[in-house]
């Protein structure tokens, strides 16, 4: 009887975990915190794709860094653990700095997908509407969070109805039944004590088996998973053999597509090449009835560098590294020029933009990480060039002379050129320094 005594109730946080782990899905061994393993095991399909389901989610503005760190902070593991509720024992985990840095990405308005993208071309804060969107976004995680302990808890079993108390006597009585009403009261609260202990006894022991039932089939579970594991997963020769292929033909694609000259378009057909021997082995494994295991997982891996090219124009305006020499001239477009680099000095030369100008007005964009920029106007031409450094500063060199400037834009317009010619430069720096050199015709 002793030990049942002991048994405590359990509290609201005690049923909130204990329905986490009542729903079956568990992290599992994976890339990021085992998410998107356990996930896949859930519904019976490739972690690979519910990892791709997420990039997708991603891409198009959805909160998936924010879902996957609460699926990570709430989830257990194959061993039951849950962090949050390790948390709140007071227990740290080096995981719990992982989702931690995971939220704060969520925070980076880079993370909105195409949303922080559409700002560059339909104007937009880059700053407040993307931490906006995500403060938001942790309302209605908090919203649908609570409204779930809200089910919890109105969900569990009421409790027996609990004789009241005795009525005292009217204040006319004798006071022989005042003696009576007052045994009947101190028998009362001893019946309601052993009665609410009996209660909360029974509620603990309650949980308590039920808990162990869980734990039971949850252990099962585990081992039928890994039976499973077992028989799905590929044998390790055939993976090895899989991924040499995959990178021998990626890597003499990229050697032998363009004479031996290694560029953006030779990279990208090689990835391209050993992409596809990775997608043959998956297709074969699949019909195999296994899983693509490190062929697979290799796949989502080169799959990155080719969706970063897809959106990056590769073309001459842009240098990843090294710098650059640019000499933009006049199309007549309403696109804007776009220039893109990396790192190194650039040098953007305007003297002979305006030879084959006509009365139009046209931009130029350059976005460099860390460069330092030169940029060379015609003296007597009408024109803006306005930037943005990150860490840096800006000079003017006018008839040999340099000086620092305060302002973030230099404008000539002289009054024998049109107004309606009139080109605009927007230089946006990371880190480096802007000079702006006025060269004569």
């Amino acid at each position: 009887m002793a030990e049942t005594t002991d048994l405590k109730p359990p509290s609201t946080g005690e049923r909130f975990f204990a329905w986490m782990r009542s729903l079956g899905i568990s992290r599992e061994p994976g890339w990021i915190g085992g998410v998107a393993s356990g996930v896949g095991t859930r519904l019976g399909i490739d972690p690979l794709i519910v990892r791709g389901i997420l990039v997708v989610v991603a891409l198009l503005g959805g909160p998936a860094l924010l879902l996957y760190a609460a699926a990570w902070l709430l989830l257990p593991d194959l061993d039951d653990k849950i962090h949050l509720e390790e948390l709140i024992k007071g227990r740290w985990e080096s995981a719990i700095a992982g989702i931690g840095v995971m939220v704060l990405l969520a925070l980076l308005p880079v993370s909105q997908g195409f949303w922080f993208a559409g700002t560059a071309w339909w104007g937009g804060d880059y700053w407040t509407g993307g931490v906006g969107r995500a403060l938001w976004t942790i309302f209605l995680i908090g919203a649908a969070t609570a409204f779930v302990i809200w089910l919890a808890n109105r969900g569990k079993n009421p409790s027996a109805t609990r004789p009241g108390p005795p009525v005292p006597p009217t204040q006319s009585a004798p006071a022989e039944d005042f003696a009576a009403w007052r045994e009947q009261q101190a028998a009362w609260k001893a019946e309601n004590e052993t009665f609410r202990k009996n209660e909360a006894t029974a509620k603990a022991a309650a949980w308590r088996e039920q808990h162990e039932l869980h734990q039971e089939k949850n252990a099962r579970l585990r081992r039928e998973r890994a039976a499973e594991r077992k028989l799905t997963t590929p044998h390790p020769l055939f993976s090895f053999v899989v991924i040499g292929v995959a990178l021998i033909a990626g890597g003499l694609t990229t050697l032998l597509i363009r004479g031996g000259e290694i560029e953006v378009g030779s990279v990208v057909a090689g990835l391209a090449v050993a992409l596809g021997v990775l997608g043959l082995a998956t297709v074969i494994n699949g019909f195999r009835g296994k899983r693509s295991s490190a062929p697979g997982s290799l796949a989502g891996w080169l799959i990155l560098p080719l969706v970063f090219v897809l959106i990056v124009p590769q073309n001459t305006n842009v240098e990843y590294a090294g710098g650059g020499y640019f000499t933009p001239h006049y199309v007549g477009g309403v696109v804007p020029d776009l220039y893109f680099v990396g790192s190194g000095d650039v040098t953007l030369d305007l003297r002979d933009y305006y030879e084959d100008a006509v009365d139009a007005n046209e931009d130029i964009y350059l976005f460099a990480g860390s460069s330092d920029i030169t940029v060379y106007l015609p003296e007597d031409e009408s024109l803006i060039v306005e930037w943005s450094i990150g860490s840096g500063d800006a000079s003017l060199v006018e008839d040999g002379t340099s000086r620092i400037l305060d302002d973030d834009y230099v404008q000539r317009a002289p009054a024998w050129v049109s107004p309606e010619l009139q080109l605009e430069v927007h230089l946006f720096v990371g880190e480096g320094s802007v000079t702006i050199t006025e060269v004569s015709e």
